[in-house]
């Protein structure tokens, strides 16, 4: 619901022709007259304009300074004593220095230094070392002849100051205004006295600005000293220091006289009046054109009221419950498994809302729709569901695109291709390179829908130009796909085939550390991985994900290597010297030890449940067994419990089809001759014992999905265990037969009868079972102790001779005279 109201905000709330109708477009309804009576609306820009321009030209208003000539003078004496008190200073220090009196001459320095900064005028060094030396020179006491001085004579710096105050007065009787005069754009301004409540128009161009009076100021100074520079430019100084405009500057009262002088500009230009064409079938839509079509649409709904609003609102409600709903019941019908995941459904709806907040601003904007990029939602979505939900949301986002814009099919069809260009891009990333592919792909698709728009509409190619530009944004917006999925997978904790990938890298730390600790381990799991990636390919299961599980999930063998024998080097074995529930304890502990290991390396969930699935809750069969041929008292049971793994059981195909590998694996490593015959019955004997112990049942493998695993795991172990050409010099074996004849004694003789018996997927000689019924998942199956890793003979409990070569003998099967057989029968073998 949240979504489907974002989505109704989103759409434009102006008029509907601004949206769908561009200058450029050609007309392809019929032809529209005007129904009524209606006046034609100015565009806001054009409005705006118009309002500038009157904000421009209105006069700027000044207020006229009473008492500037006065102001004038008082700044010219209050320089004037300034300077006399720091120059006297400076006498003062220049006398007591030449008496010797240092310490008087410092403090009369210090005063001299603390009045040249306060002074009113701003004085260079130089210039205040000029003005010092003139005064000095000036001062009887410190002359160094007896020339009579004539008291009344001005000394210089009250020469320069009066030489500015009268510039001064030259200007205040023409007028000058506080400001540059060049900022002031119109001819006129308007000049209040505020004393007399009074104002009126002067021209501009006869004052004087800011600028304009100190430029005036400097060249009469400089006209009048100009035998010395250096005083021009004092005394231009002491002018700034005391000059008063005449005129100051009204902020207030213009920037209100001018909104308010704006303001009074109408956005009407004109009128249509009922009957008139206003844009006829297949005509050019102009600037004027469009203008009509939106003043129309205003009209209408200034008209209408809230009745228009309320249909519209209404409209947009259902085109987004459809658009929406048709996506999520597909999720709802034909993915309950993301359906039934709030985090996945939170996590889609987030993509979505992207998109929509984007519509909503751009489409308020001057911008075109197209800079919108949904080719990263579709490319998000395929990355981390797949290609089909994401070609669904890509739909309903073009759509809703499309009628944001008032049904625009250019726009959807455009989108919608550009997302699935994206969307096949990246159907099978294998890494973040193919970003730059898909972003170039969306463009494509684009360009192809607006090439096809211009061919079949005959638009002017500016028409299409700027759509481009924009689209082309979008696709480079598509590239940074990656940086939108790190933030997702941190966000919402999914793991995508992009960190799969990364996961599958061997040179990886635990996996680097395995194959140093545990190189049997390791070798053996690079075995299982191949297994259970190319099964996992042949039911159409994740390929990647099982890989990734199948390289991680024995990674706990690194703790205690050696009590695993694909890594015991001699001939020792730990578990020789252990008993059978101790050493079952250890074997199953690498369980508990690889997820410790595997939350550490900051695994993901995905990827950490393949660790203790693969064994599930299966019994580790052979110590099982040892400790069954210990037992002493037949009457005391061993603990089941005791030789099984922690689990869970498998949940998923993928974990299901480690568990096979995992097993199948380990156990062809136990035949001597892995023939193919040898490997079918093995395969066959390891699924139906998981399938009788029930550690397939949480997983969707169906019974086809195993017949093919099967054939997967046998045509995959043939070529690893594949047959070598004989050597010339390399001694001849004879095949052995995969049956044997065993003649029988009697306590009567039998004349021709022998006895059939098989071998099992080890070369051992069994007897053929009976059709009994179905085993119990907790009965004992020797047979399986045999396919352990740790089997390195036979168990002792099983009965069986072997001959000098290490082949196991048939066994004799014992028989009972019968007095109603005759001499040439014989007890039939039980199939």
């Amino acid at each position: 619901m949240a979504l489907v109201a974002l989505t109704v905000a989103a759409f434009p709330r102006g008029d509907f022709y601004e949206y769908t109708v561009e200058v450029g477009d050609t007309w392809r309804q019929s032809t529209l007259n005007a129904p009524f009576n209606f006046p034609v609306y100015l565009d806001q820009e054009r409005v705006e304009v118009r309002r500038d321009t009157v904000r421009k030209s209105t006069p700027p208003y000044f207020r006229e300074v009473q008492n500037a000539s006065q102001e004038l003078s008082q700044n010219r004496d209050t320089l004037r004593r300034q300077l006399n008190r720091t120059l006297e200073a400076y006498a003062s220090y220049r006398y007591h220095r030449q008496q010797g009196e240092q310490k008087a001459a410092r403090q009369d320095s210090l005063e001299y230094v603390q009045r040249r900064r306060n002074a009113q005028a701003t004085l260079s060094t130089p210039q205040w070392e000029n003005l010092a030396s003139a005064y000095a020179a000036e001062v009887q006491d410190l002359r160094s002849s007896r020339q009579a001085q004539d008291e009344t004579s001005l000394r210089l710096h009250e020469r320069l100051l009066d030489a500015a105050f009268e510039v001064g007065g030259q200007l205040l009787s023409l007028g000058v205004m506080n400001r540059p005069r060049d900022s002031v754009l119109t001819d006129q301004i308007i000049v209040r006295n505020q004393q007399d409540q009074t104002q009126r128009r002067v021209e501009k161009n006869n004052l004087y600005g800011l600028n304009e009076a100190f430029d005036y100021a400097d060249r009469q100074l400089r006209e009048r000293f100009s035998e010395n520079r250096q005083r021009s430019r004092i005394a231009s100084s002491f002018f700034q220091a005391i000059f008063v405009p005449s005129l100051e500057y009204l902020r207030e009262d213009t920037a209100e006289e001018r909104e308010r002088r704006a303001q009074k500009v109408t956005a009407i230009q004109g009128g249509v009046e009922e009957g008139e064409t206003i844009v006829r079938t297949g005509q050019r839509v102009t600037r004027d054109i469009k203008q009509q079509l939106t003043s129309l649409q205003r009209a209408k709904s200034e008209q209408l009221g809230s009745n228009i609003v309320l249909k519209q609102l209404s409209g947009e409600i259902l085109f987004t419950v459809l658009g929406f709903g048709f996506f999520f019941f597909y999720l709802f019908l034909l993915r309950p498994a993301i359906w039934a995941k709030n985090r996945d459904l939170i996590l889609m709806s987030v993509v979505l809302t992207l998109i929509i907040a984007l519509y909503g601003v751009v489409i308020r904007t001057p911008w075109s729709l197209y800079v919108v990029p949904v080719p990263l939602a579709s490319v998000l979505l395929t990355i981390v569901f797949n290609s089909r939900i994401a070609l669904f949301g890509t739909l309903v986002l073009a759509l809703t695109g499309g009628q944001m814009l008032g049904l625009d099919l250019e726009y959807t069809l455009a989108t919608f291709f550009a997302g699935a260009f994206g969307i096949f891009s990246v159907r099978d990333i294998k890494n973040r390179g193919q970003f730059f592919v898909s972003g170039g792909l969306a463009f494509v698709g684009y360009a192809l829908v607006l090439l096809a728009t211009w061919l079949y509409l005959d638009l002017p190619f500016g028409r299409v130009v700027p759509d481009l530009a924009y689209a082309a944004i979008a696709s480079a917006i598509t590239i940074t796909s990656s940086l939108f999925l790190w933030a997702l997978e941190r966000s919402f904790d999914i793991t995508t085939d992009l960190t799969l990938l990364e996961l599958s890298d061997t040179n990886r730390p635990v996996l680097k550390e395995l194959s140093l600790r545990a190189p049997g381990s390791f070798n053996h799991t690079l075995q299982v991985a191949n297994l259970a990636e190319a099964a996992a390919d042949r039911i159409g299961a994740h390929t990647l994900l099982t890989r990734v599980g199948a390289l991680y999930h024995d990674i706990g063998k690194m703790k205690k290597p050696e009590y695993f024998v694909e890594n015991q080097r001699t001939m020792s074995n730990p578990h020789d010297e252990l008993k059978p529930r101790m050493s079952a304890l250890i074997i199953a502990s690498h369980v508990k030890e690889g997820i410790e290991m595997a939350k550490e390396d900051g695994l993901p969930e995905q990827v950490l449940k393949f660790i203790p699935m693969h064994h599930g809750t299966a019994r580790i069969e052979y110590f099982y067994q040892k400790a069954l041929s210990q037992v002493d008292d037949p009457d005391r049971a061993v603990p089941e419990s005791e030789f099984r793994y922690p689990g869970p059981k498998p949940d998923s195909k993928e974990t299901g089809i480690l568990m096979l590998a995992d097993s199948v694996e380990a156990a062809s490593r136990s035949l001597d001759d892995p023939s193919p015959r040898r490997l079918e019955n093995l395969i066959e004997l390891l699924f139906s014992e998981r399938i009788d112990d029930g550690q397939l049942d949480d997983t969707d493998l169906t019974f086809r999905d195993l017949r093919l695993v099967k054939d997967t795991f046998l045509k995959m172990l043939l070529g690893i265990y594949h047959v070598r050409v004989k050597y010339p010099d390399q001694e001849d074996e004879s095949d052995e037969p995969d049956f044997e004849v065993v003649s029988l004694r009697a306590q009567q003789p039998y004349v021709n009868v022998s006895v059939s018996f098989d071998r099992d997927a080890w070369g051992n000689w069994v007897e053929p079972e009976e059709s009994d019924p179905e085993r119990s998942r907790k009965e004992p199956r020797p047979q399986l102790a045999d396919a352990s890793p740790h089997s390195g003979s036979p168990p002792e409990a099983e009965a069986s001779s072997a001959d000098q070569n290490g082949r196991e003998e048939a066994p004799v099967p014992e028989t009972s005279h019968d007095p109603k057989r005759g001499e040439g029968e014989a007890s039939p073998q039980e199939e």
